[in-house]
């Protein structure tokens, strides 16, 4: 609602008076939706854990099996750390730039 908000105000703002910071927040809110549906298909990319699933049938797992994705897992599971973070970061500039 806030970007159809942000949105309707950029269209009534012809030839008024709009600021950098106005600008500036539009733009953190076009890079948090970027990043939001970056981080949608990080999480879409991992794997599911069902570790205890192979006891039911009787499967054994050696340690090669065990460890064979985890550096790719690792890495999604990091960058979408990493992306929540600056989300959660550019959410906060935004907010406080709102009340200015």
């Amino acid at each position: 609602m806030n970007m159809l908000n942000s949105l309707m105000y950029i269209v009534s703002a012809v030839g008024k008076d709009y600021t950098g910071i106005h600008i500036f927040r539009d733009i953190l809110v076009v890079f948090m939706v970027l990043l939001a549906i970056a981080i949608i298909v990080l999480i879409l990319m991992q794997k599911g854990t069902n570790d205890n699933i192979g006891v039911i049938g009787g499967e054994t797992d050696t340690y090669m099996g065990k460890n064979k994705g985890q550096n790719r897992e690792k890495k999604l599971k990091l960058a979408t750390a990493i992306i929540g973070a600056i989300i959660v970061v550019m959410a906060i500039i935004y907010f406080i730039l709102a009340v200015v």
